[in-house]
C-alpha cells in the first residue's frame, strides 16, 4: 500500500460511523451492591465519606430529586469493587447516549485534519511527527472516553502504524519507539440492571433498612415502604405487598418499643447516677455502669450512641464523685485544726463585730465622737497583731486573710476619720468612708464562710457536667 492510500483509508475510516444526535437520556441510576449481592438503586453519583458510603435511593420507579431518600451505609457492608465496576459501566453508557459520538466525531475530524496536512509536507520528519502526534490523538481516546469506540480505534491504529512505519522508512529511522505502543482499554463490563418497578423498590428499601445503623434512618426508610405500598398497592403483586407491609410496621414497632425500652434506662440510671454521686458513693457508681453495659446487652446493644452518651454522664458524676469524697476526707482530716482555730480567733473576729456601729458612722460620715476614734485605733492594732500570730489549718487561709484584711481596713477606716477631723477634710472623710464600707463587707463575707467550713462538702459544689 502506497503512503497516500494508507493515509486515505486511516481519513475514511474515521469518518466512517460517525454521526452526531442529539439525546437527551434520562438520569443514570447507579447500583450500590451488598456483600449478599442485593443491588440499591442510587440516583446520581454515590459518595465515600470516612466510613460511610452516601447516596440516594429513589422512593419509586422513575423517581426525580424530590423523592430521594438519603441513605448512609457503613462501607463494610458494600462490595465496593463490583459497585465501583457498575459505577464505571453506567458512565460509560451514560457518555455513549451523551457525549460519547459529538466527542469522537471532534477528535476523529482533528486527526483526519492532521493527516490530509501530512502529505503537504515536505520535510520527512516532520511529516513522521505530524503522523506520531495524531496516532497519540487516538490511543489517548478510549482512556478519556470510558473505552467508548476503543476497538474501533484499534483497528483505525493499526492501519495509522502503516503509514507512520513507511514514514519512518523514509525518514531512515527503524522501528517505533515505546511511547507510541498502543494503549489497552477495556470498556466496562458490568452488566447493567434494568430501571426497578414497584416491588424493587420496596424491596430495596427493605434491603437498606437491614443496612442501615442509625434506627431514625431504619425507621424513616421503612416508613418509605408502606408509603410506597399503601400508594401503588394495585401496581405489585398483593402477597408481596402485604408481606412488606406487615414486615415494615413490625419493623418500625419494634424500633419505637426499643427506642422506649432505652429512654427508660436512661432516665432511671441518670437518676440513680445523680443520687450516688450526691453521696460520693464512688462504688455504687461503678456497680451502676456494670448494670448498665449488662441491660444494654439484654437488649442486644441496638443504641450504641444512646448507650455512649449515659456512659459519658456517669463519668462525670463518676468524677464528681471523686472530688466530693476527697473533698470530705479533707474536711475530716482538718475538722480539729479548725476547731482549734476558731476557739482560738474568735475573741479577734468578736472584736471586729463589736466596733461595727463605730465602722457604720464612719461609712456614713457621721462619727463617731472624735474622743473615741483614738482609742479605738489602738484597740484594732492590738487585735489585729494577735491575729496575724495564728496560723490557720489550710482550709482555713483564705477565711483567715479576709479577717486579716478586715483588720487592715478597719484600722485605716478610723485613721483617715481621726486625720479628717483634725483637718476639718471632707475628702479625707470620704476615703475613710470607703475604707469603712470595704472592712464591713470583708467582715461578714469572712464570717459566712467561717460558718460554711465547718459544714461537710455538699454535692451542690460539685455539679457533674452531662
Amino acid at each position: 500500500m502506497s503512503l497516500h492510500s494508507a493515509i486515505f483509508s486511516v481519513v475514511v475510516a474515521l469518518a466512517t460511523g460517525v454521526s452526531v444526535t442529539a439525546q437527551t437520556p434520562a438520569p443514570p441510576l447507579f447500583r450500590v451492591f451488598l456483600h449478599d449481592g442485593t443491588a440499591l438503586a442510587s440516583f446520581g453519583e454515590w459518595a465515600r465519606v470516612d466510613d460511610r458510603l452516601i447516596f440516594s435511593m429513589p422512593l419509586a420507579p422513575g423517581a426525580g430529586p424530590g423523592a430521594l431518600h438519603l441513605v448512609s451505609l457503613p462501607v463494610q457492608r458494600v462490595d465496593l469493587p463490583r459497585t465501583e465496576r457498575y459505577a464505571d459501566t453506567v458512565r460509560a453508557s451514560h457518555y455513549a447516549a451523551t457525549r460519547g459520538e459529538a466527542d469522537f466525531a471532534q477528535v476523529s475530524g482533528t486527526v483526519a485534519d492532521a493527516l490530509n496536512q501530512i502529505a503537504l509536507i515536505a520535510d520527512p520528519n516532520k511529516r513522521l511527527a505530524a503522523a506520531e502526534q495524531a496516532r497519540r490523538s487516538l490511543t489517548d481516546w478510549p482512556g478519556a472516553a470510558y473505552g467508548y469506540r476503543a476497538g474501533e480505534v484499534r483497528e483505525i491504529v493499526g492501519v495509522l502504524d502503516d503509514v507512520i512505519a513507511s514514514l519512518r522508512a523514509s525518514a531512515g529511522g527503524g522501528g517505533f519507539e515505546l511511547a507510541l505502543s498502543a494503549s489497552t482499554v477495556v470498556p466496562p463490563t458490568e452488566p447493567t440492571l434494568p430501571s426497578p418497578n414497584h416491588s424493587d423498590v420496596a424491596q430495596q428499601l427493605m434491603s437498606a433498612a437491614s443496612a442501615v445503623e442509625s434506627p431514625a434512618e431504619k425507621v424513616s426508610l421503612l416508613q418509605s415502604v408502606v408509603a410506597l405500598i399503601d400508594r401503588g398497592v394495585d401496581l405489585m403483586p398483593a402477597s408481596l405487598a402485604a408481606m412488606l407491609r406487615t414486615t415494615a410496621l413490625g419493623g418500625i414497632a419494634e424500633e419505637q418499643r426499643t427506642d422506649s425500652l432505652y429512654s427508660l434506662l436512661r432516665s432511671s440510671t441518670l437518676a440513680e447516677a445523680s443520687r450516688r454521686a450526691a453521696r460520693a458513693d464512688v462504688r455504687g457508681l461503678e456497680q451502676l455502669r456494670v448494670k448498665l453495659r449488662d441491660e444494654d446487652e439484654t437488649l442486644g446493644r441496638k443504641r450504641p450512641e444512646d448507650l455512649a452518651g449515659v456512659l459519658a454522664t456517669l463519668d462525670a458524676h463518676l468524677d464528681a464523685a471523686h472530688r466530693l469524697r476527697l473533698a470530705h476526707d479533707q474536711w475530716l482530716l482538718n475538722e480539729a485544726g479548725m476547731r482549734t482555730y476558731r476557739r482560738s480567733a474568735m475573741p479577734y473576729i468578736q472584736g471586729l463585730i463589736d466596733v461595727r456601729a463605730s465602722l457604720d458612722d464612719i461609712k456614713v460620715l457621721g462619727g463617731p465622737a472624735p474622743q473615741r476614734l483614738r482609742p479605738l485605733a489602738q484597740r484594732l492594732d492590738r487585735h489585729a497583731r494577735r491575729l496575724a500570730l495564728l496560723n490557720p489549718p489550710s482550709l482555713l487561709s483564705p477565711i483567715h486573710a479576709s479577717f486579716r484584711s478586715a483588720y487592715v481596713l478597719a484600722e485605716r477606716a478610723v485613721q483617715l476619720r481621726l486625720d479628717a477631723v483634725t483637718g476639718a477634710d471632707v475628702e479625707l472623710a470620704r476615703q475613710a468612708s470607703a475604707a469603712a464600707a470595704g472592712a464591713l463587707m470583708l467582715l461578714e463575707r469572712a464570717r459566712l464562710e467561717l460558718r460554711a467550713a465547718f459544714e461537710p462538702p455538699l454535692a451542690t459544689r460539685f455539679v457533674a457536667q452531662p
